[in-house]
């Protein structure tokens, strides 16, 4: 009898350990179709904060030309790659229009080595409003801390030009740092980062977390991050630069995809 008690009691154990365990929360992964590269593959929750594009999607639905205009930093055009066009803007246009046939897409790289988020709202009043853009994608995070701008200083550009862009009649996408390894150790862009998150949390503005998602695939070894070989690490940044293209792609699609938030 109580060797029949036991083997019940472990029964009952074993089915509330898998119950439990199907239970357990699981990383949302992006849905794997034929526009993500399987190796650009990262959970949803690590890659994106999800937002409307309502501006970007009444022109997508219409013939009418559109610009995207991307302000930012080195990495923008093309620093570390083989060449410009490999850059992930460059890719992200082609990605764009494949995508969204009717209108024509053009794009505008404003960005520069070492720009920060300060020098790049300098450029949005004089350069960026007089294209009229449909989006604006902001990289930034990187220059400001490399250069040790203060990270208040770089917050307040970045809700400054937010409500400058929004009130031109642009919606806004913001992507963050990069990540590296050795990097890492030398610059801290928590700060920045979270900032830039505040900002699209508080605006209500899609982003890119590229720092997460390049540490994802440095720590899953899609990447190779610390490859000294200068060949594989061009090859490897050309990767990248593809698979953020495809990541902005599908930023673009949710936030045209879902009507303004209540």
């Amino acid at each position: 009898m109580r060797v029949r008690l036991c083997r019940v009691v472990a029964a009952l154990m074993l089915a509330a350990s898998w119950s439990q365990a199907s239970a357990a929360p699981v990383a949302k992964e992006a849905p794997r179709d034929s526009t993500m590269p399987t190796q650009c593959n990262v959970p949803d929750d690590t890659a994106i904060i999800e937002s409307p594009l309502p501006r970007l999607a009444k022109k997508l639905r219409s013939s009418d030309a559109l610009t995207v205009v991307v302000i930012g930093s080195g990495s923008a055009v093309g620093s570390g790659t083989t060449r410009k066009g490999a850059a992930f803007p460059f890719r992200f246009e082609t990605r764009l229009q494949k995508a969204f046939p009717k209108p024509k897409i053009r794009l505008v790289v404003l960005a520069e080595m070492g720009q920060t988020a300060i020098l790049s709202y300098a450029r949005i009043a004089k350069e960026v409003a007089p294209l009229k853009p449909a989006l604006v994608i902001w990289q930034t995070g990187s220059a400001d801390a490399a250069r040790g701008v203060p990270v208040m200083d770089f917050g307040s550009a970045l809700e400054r030009g937010i409500g400058d862009l929004r009130d031109q009649g642009a919606d806004v996408l913001l992507v963050d740092s990069q990540f590296s390894p050795r990097a890492s150790l030398l610059v801290n862009t928590d700060g920045y980062r979270e900032a830039v998150r505040w900002n699209a949390r508080r605006y209500d503005v899609p982003l890119f977390k590229r720092y997460d998602t390049m540490q994802y695939w440095w720590s899953h070894e899609v990447f190779d991050l610390d490859a000294e070989d200068k060949a594989n690490q061009l090859e490897n940044a050309d990767r990248i630069h593809d698979c953020v293209a495809a990541w902005l792609v599908r930023v673009v699609e949710r936030g045209v995809a879902t009507g303004p938030k209540s």
